[in-house]
């Protein structure tokens, strides 16, 4: 008998074993470490694993993964869709309905206003037939390079946040909270370390006055390159390109790679960052949304970054 329901004690391992069989790829192994770490640390808020179970077998899932997000001053409770998975003797629409339903109940008895989600082609097609998800944000991938770029003695901080105490890593972050009126999601200094905990990936920190950067190291086709996961900007600094340019340089010499990659918006950023690629080489990172509270959502964000989903 097949159940949908919500899975309140996950079996991490289980997860990660039906996740990358699900996946059919023989270069995608799910980490079931990382798979804890997301769901219950990730982003500060939490998750709800929506999972499918045949006779209590899992084969498959979808997960809400709880955000802060803040909308003209005041916070929302939100939700990003991830890791929609079946074991492909199992799919079917109607199963899929049947998935969909449980997680707009839920969404409901949650009292979730906002819902976001970063699909893939197929997932897209899902989310808009059957959670009436709607394109929000188009993200360009931009590249450039920052190697040659002169040493800026206005930088503050650069380096990997694991070798520093806690609490003085918290301290560091903590200049740079997100301000309660900028639209988007929201992080303060506890939940961007809890973020940067990722177990399977290394994060560095890079600070100015005013602004900071939190950048990984990342692999694609055999071309190593930094990837700028996120900017944040100290509450009413006026950001300049030099502030832009210094954290960038000293990213690249942190990772010692000399191409970046960027993709998001920030408004607080006078300029983004490096080149935007041709779709050809990299198409845009399509971002859904579903407001709750109208049909027809006028909402914006004025920042919304790599960091603000678990792609990185």
């Amino acid at each position: 008998m097949i159940t949908v329901l919500e899975e309140k004690a996950v079996d991490y391992e289980s997860t990660a074993r039906v996740a990358t069989e699900a996946f059919g790829s023989k270069d995608v192994v799910f980490s079931a470490r990382r798979i804890k770490w997301l769901y219950e640390q990730g982003f500060g808020k939490g998750s709800a694993v929506l999972a499918v179970f045949d006779d209590g077998q899992k084969v498959g899932q979808i997960v809400l993964l709880h955000q802060n997000i803040y909308l003209d001053g005041e916070p929302v409770a939100a939700t990003q869709l991830i890791d929609l998975f079946i074991l492909q003797a199992y799919r079917s629409p109607t199963l899929v309905r049947r998935i969909y339903k449980e997680v707009e109940r839920l969404c409901e008895a949650l009292r979730i206003r906002v819902v976001v989600a970063l699909p893939n082609e197929n997932s897209a097609l899902l989310n808009a037939r059957f959670m009436k998800l709607k394109p929000f944000l188009s993200l360009r991938a931009r590249a450039g390079f920052g190697l040659g770029w002169p040493r800026a003695s206005r930088i503050r901080y650069s380096g990997d946040l694991k070798s520093m105490p806690e609490k003085q890593a918290i301290e560091l972050l903590s200049g740079f909270n997100t301000p309660a009126a900028e639209n988007g999601p929201h992080w303060d200094a506890e939940t961007l370390f809890n973020r940067i905990g990722d177990p399977t990936c290394d994060y560095a920190v890079h600070a100015t006055a005013d602004l900071l950067l939190v950048s990984s190291s990342r692999k694609t086709r055999g071309i190593r390159y930094v990837m700028l996961c996120g900017f944040f900007a100290r509450d009413g600094a006026a950001v300049t390109s030099r502030d832009t340019r210094a954290l960038i340089g000293a990213a690249c010499r942190f990772w010692k790679h000399p191409i970046f990659v960027y993709a998001g918006v920030n408004k607080n950023l006078p300029n983004l960052p490096g080149f935007a690629l041709p779709e050809r080489f990299r198409p845009p990172i399509l971002v859904q949304l579903r407001d709750f509270n109208s049909e027809e959502p006028n909402l914006r964000f004025d920042r919304f970054q790599l960091i603000d989903s678990d792609f990185v």
